[in-house]
């Protein structure tokens, strides 16, 4: 079998699954817009690619949105919740709907009266059965451990609760992805650092330094352009970043040595296709980190594809 062959599916799956998930959630997103229209904060809850999913929808709806949006801890025996409030309403995001602690926290919001949006990739699960109202990714199944196809139909959702999005441009941008080149990023010495600008730019980053780690087993730092100037920008390790043409951050950044550019502006080192929405332009980066990280993990010699210890539904408590 071609090492990384079921992973690249998945990852060519996604216009596809991002041009049907709206309309197929049409009546639900009605429902779940209600929800969170004019509370005065939203909690999200998410663990993995789906907590890095749940920080970008927690910024549309705070920017986009006009609705103030935070971010749990990561759930677990030892982490509290705050205090429940039913004019607070919960986003719960699983592309499984079965890990325990999730679960757990979900049932206690329910039993606070709580209102749960839930987004989650598996139909049927227990989490949709907690939930008030479900949004369902309609990825299908995915073949590999590492998230890919459902973190993008999570984050498309996640947009969506704060109004109509033009998802045309958007599945445009990612059928031009798909046919990207990578050759000159996927050469040399690989990155020690993801650093991100734009929309989203820190759980962006996060998102795609984690498929380094579970396609390549590459343990890399990420942060935000203007934190990696605050204090990593002094290590001088070889970097990959995923740059905002109108940020001039950004451009200071694409002077330094040792560091690879990604984005949609003339000259870096991959030009990468945008929507015209910094908004969706987050999504598409998500998806180009995740064609890198695959590249890097077949030119190191490793499979992406391989489970490397883990497992789809992680069981913590």
């Amino acid at each position: 079998m071609t090492l990384g062959k079921r992973s690249a599916a998945d990852i060519a799956e996604q216009p596809d699954v991002l041009s049907a998930v709206l309309s197929r959630n049409a009546g639900a997103l009605d429902r779940a817009r209600r929800i969170v229209v004019g509370r005065r904060v939203v909690r999200l809850i998410g663990i993995g690619s789906s907590r890095h999913a749940a920080g970008y929808g927690s910024r549309v709806l705070d920017i986009v949105g006009n609705t103030p949006a935070t971010v749990l801890p990561a759930p677990g025996a030892a982490v509290p919740l705050p205090p429940l409030d039913p004019a607070q309403p919960f986003v719960v995001i699983s592309q499984s709907g079965r890990t325990p602690s999730v679960l757990e926290s979900v049932r206690r919001a329910r039993s606070a009266h709580v209102d749960v949006i839930a987004i989650t990739n598996e139909p049927d699960s227990p989490l949709e059965e907690l939930a008030t109202v479900t949004l369902r990714c309609e990825a299908g199944i995915e073949r590999v451990v590492p998230a890919t196809k459902s973190v993008t139909a999570q984050m498309l959702l996640l947009h969506a609760l704060t109004g109509d999005v033009a998802v045309g441009d958007l599945v445009g941008a990612v059928r031009r992805v798909l046919s990207l080149d990578l050759s000159r990023i996927a050469d040399g010495d690989p990155p020690s650092a993801i650093v991100c600008g734009g929309f989203a730019a820190q759980w962006v980053a996060d998102e795609i330094a984690l498929k380094f780690t579970e396609m390549a087993g590459l343990l890399v730092t990420s942060e935000c352009v203007v934190e990696h100037f605050h204090g990593p920008r002094a290590a001088g390790v070889d970097t990959l970043a995923f740059l905002d043409p109108d940020d001039p951050n950004s451009s200071e950044l694409a002077r330094h040595r040792n560091v690879k550019t990604v984005g949609p502006g003339v000259g870096l080192d991959l030009v990468t296709p945008s929507t015209g929405r910094s908004t969706l332009d987050a999504i598409v980066s998500v998806i180009v980190g995740q064609r890198i990280a695959h590249a890097w993990s077949l030119a190191l010699g490793e499979d992406p594809d391989a489970d490397r210890g883990l497992q789809k539904v992680t069981r913590t408590r």
